[in-house]
């Protein structure tokens, strides 16, 4: 019999949990859109660019390609990514988070 905590999830489910997290930590971005910058102005963002998962039974990790902005402590924003990433991962799907590694691919200027 299944323990009925057992559950699937599909596959880009974490990758958008994990997109959704990291919008709403202030001065960091994914890779896809650039806020304010012209030629994004407009776009629809796609919060799972730049954003894989890897799981190994009840076990994920997380590799985030992030734009930062300019002028702030990258080093302190990456450690709010990481923190708010995991714990938003292991409030809504109770699986233990091993590593949230934070690549600084761009910085935004505008």
């Amino acid at each position: 019999m299944r323990d009925s905590r057992d559950f699937r999830l599909r596959s880009g489910v974490l990758e958008l949990i994990a997109g959704i997290a990291l919008s709403g930590v202030e001065g960091v971005w994914g890779t896809a859109v650039r806020p304010d910058h012209p030629e994004d102005k407009g776009k629809k963002k796609n919060l799972v660019k730049g954003i894989k998962i890897e799981t190994d039974q009840r076990e994920t990790a997380v590799d985030i390609d992030a734009n930062m902005e300019f002028g702030r402590d990258f080093i302190a924003l990456a450690q709010e990514a990481q923190r708010v990433v995991a714990g938003m991962i292991e409030t809504m799907t109770g699986w233990k988070v091993v590593a949230v590694n934070v690549n600084v691919v761009g910085v935004n200027a505008l």
